[in-house]
C-alpha cells in the first residue's frame, strides 16, 4: 500500500498549489484550555487617548482547542503597575505564580504553557473575534472561598500516560578488573 504524505515543504515561485485558505475559529464564549503558542516583546505606543504611558508589552499567540477545529486567540499584556494584577492573572494560569507570594516573571518558561481562559467575543467591521476576557488561576489556593472552576479540574488532571517498558539490565563487569579464568582484557 502506497501513502502519500507529504510534510511542510518550502514551495518555489512558479510552484502550483490547491488548498484554499481557510475561515479563522470563532469559539463560543466560555471557558477553555489554552496553550502558548508564541510569545515576542513588544513596545506599546500610546496614541493621544491612551490611559497608559508608553510601557513593554508582551503580545502572545494562545492556541485552544474546541469541536470546531483549533482557533487562535490574540492577547496583550501590558508591563505597568497599573496592569499588575492582568499579569498576576496570566502567570497564575500557567502556573508560575502562587497567591499572596511576589513573583519573578519568567518569560522563557511561557512558551508552551498551558492555562485556562475565559473567552468572549469581540465584534469589529462585521468581523467576530476571539477575545480573552479572564484567566483563571490554576493554584487551588485562589479557590479556599469559592468553588473551582471545572475548566481548571480539567487542566489539573494528569495527561494519559503510557505503560513504560520494563528496563533490561545488563551485567558489565568494572573495567581493569581480571574476569574469571584469570584473563584481563587489553593486557598483552
Amino acid at each position: 500500500m502506497t501513502q502519500n504524505f507529504q510534510q511542510d515543504h518550502e514551495l518555489g515561485w512558479d510552484d502550483t498549489i490547491q488548498n484554499d485558505s481557510s475561515e479563522p475559529v470563532v469559539l463560543e464564549p466560555g471557558d477553555y484550555i489554552f496553550e502558548v503558542e508564541k510569545f515576542e516583546r513588544a513596545r506599546y505606543t500610546p496614541g493621544p487617548n491612551s490611559k497608559l504611558p508608553a510601557c513593554n508589552m508582551a503580545k502572545l499567540t494562545l492556541k485552544v482547542a474546541s469541536e470546531k477545529g483549533t482557533a487562535i486567540v490574540f492577547n496583550n499584556l501590558y508591563l505597568h503597575t497599573s496592569t499588575e494584577g492582568l499579569l498576576s492573572a496570566f502567570f497564575s494560569s500557567i502556573g508560575q505564580k502562587k497567591k499572596g507570594e511576589p513573583l519573578r516573571m519568567n518569560w522563557n518558561m511561557v512558551t508552551g504553557s498551558k492555562g485556562a481562559v475565559k473567552i468572549k467575543n469581540r465584534t469589529y467591521n462585521g468581523n467576530t473575534y476571539n477575545d480573552v476576557d479572564r484567566f483563571y488561576p490554576s493554584d487551588p489556593s485562589y479557590y479556599t472561598t469559592k468553588e473551582m472552576p471545572e475548566i481548571v479540574k480539567q487542566l489539573q488532571q494528569p495527561a494519559q500516560s503510557y505503560q513504560a517498558a520494563p528496563q533490561q539490565t545488563f551485567n558489565i563487569q568494572p573495567q581493569n578488573q581480571p574476569q574469571q579464568g584469570g584473563f584481563t582484557p587489553g593486557a598483552f
